[in-house]
């Protein structure tokens, strides 16, 4: 199908509804605003707006990005499961508000499994471990090492407690047979400066959050958590290649819409979506970052967050782990 046929396939489907429903019609009328449940400036910040200008151009609509930054993604969520089920607002969102803070915090303001239709994935990306460059440890096996003969100064930083990173931590050294100290930051980049610097014995984050630092010589990555190796840095073995298989793990950031949108609209978005997933200039720019334009459809996306939500309430359990509200 040529972009010109796809591209009046979705206008086609969007006048259809109209035609069917007056106040659709109307909802469609405004602008498509995406949701981010972050600050502005960090990954799902730079996706979303890889996102809106294809998808402004697809489905012949106004595409804003808006931010409801707080409670790790948790107020983007709510924000989307309050609006009207018309479509006008959708939300990117990583897997752990979805798939993790259902074991972590005691409450939340909306039902992971309820209040939301998944659309599609915009990219998936693994996680990296890395330590400083001088670090002397030059394989996951040789950091273990380190960790038991210097066990004061182990410790791994992580973006926030309760999140994915903080889970794999606390999965390696078990199965490293360690002691680590989870450190949370706000952010990668105070935490990749202390670990560049030597202040701090490792850190995991998704791999485009080190990948400058890794190319210019300052961080040592010495493992993936991917099931194949990294295109960037195809030299690093992956964790199971390391006998660390327990730490397979690939994230995305995918749209949501609220439960209840019709699902012509939900079926357009998903066409839409998946088109811009197959443009060489959404590719390249994502490839770039240290993302892979992987787009998942709606079945599978609500298959990876019912297994990852069982993966991690084990993970969770075993820890203790409870999030402050």
């Amino acid at each position: 199908m040529t972009h010109a046929l796809s591209r009046r396939r979705l206008l086609q489907a969007g006048t259809a509804l109209a035609a069917g429903a007056p106040w659709l019609a109307r909802a469609q009328a405004k602008p498509l605003t995406l949701l981010v449940g972050y600050n502005p400036g960090g990954p799902v910040d730079i996706v979303a707006r890889q996102l809106a200008t294809p998808l402004a151009e697809l489905l012949g609509r106004q595409v804003l990005v808006d931010y409801k930054p707080g409670a790790g993604g948790q107020f983007a969520l709510t924000a989307l499961k309050q609006a009207p089920a018309d479509g006008s607002l959708l939300a990117l969102s990583p897997p752990s508000p979805l798939t993790i803070f259902p074991s972590t915090f005691s409450k939340l303001a909306y039902d992971p499994f309820k209040d939301f239709a998944p659309i599609a994935t915009a990219c998936t990306f693994d996680f990296a471990f890395v330590v400083g460059a001088s670090h002397p440890a030059k394989t996951l096996a040789e950091f273990a090492a380190w960790c038991k003969a210097n066990p004061k100064l182990a410790s791994v930083g992580v973006a926030g407690l309760g999140t994915t990173p903080h889970f794999l931590g606390w999965t390696f050294a078990k199965k490293a047979g360690i002691e680590l100290e989870a450190i949370p930051y706000k952010g990668t980049p105070q935490m990749a400066q202390e670990v560049a610097a030597g202040q701090l014995a490792c850190a995991i984050s998704p791999q485009a959050n080190f990948a400058e630092l890794i190319k210019g010589g300052k961080l040592r990555l010495l493992g993936t958590t991917g099931a194949q190796r990294s295109a960037v840095f195809p030299q690093v073995p992956t964790f199971t290649e390391s006998g660390f298989a327990e730490l397979q793990s690939e994230e995305w950031f995918a749209l949501f819409a609220r439960a209840g949108t019709p699902q012509p609209l939900l079926d357009a978005l998903v066409e839409a979506t998946r088109k811009i997933g197959a443009r060489d200039g959404y590719r390249k720019a994502l490839a770039d970052m240290g993302f892979a334009p992987e787009v998942h459809d709606t079945a599978r996306l609500q298959r990876d967050i019912q297994a990852d939500h069982a993966r991690w309430a084990e993970v969770v359990r075993k820890t203790g782990f409870k999030a402050e509200a």
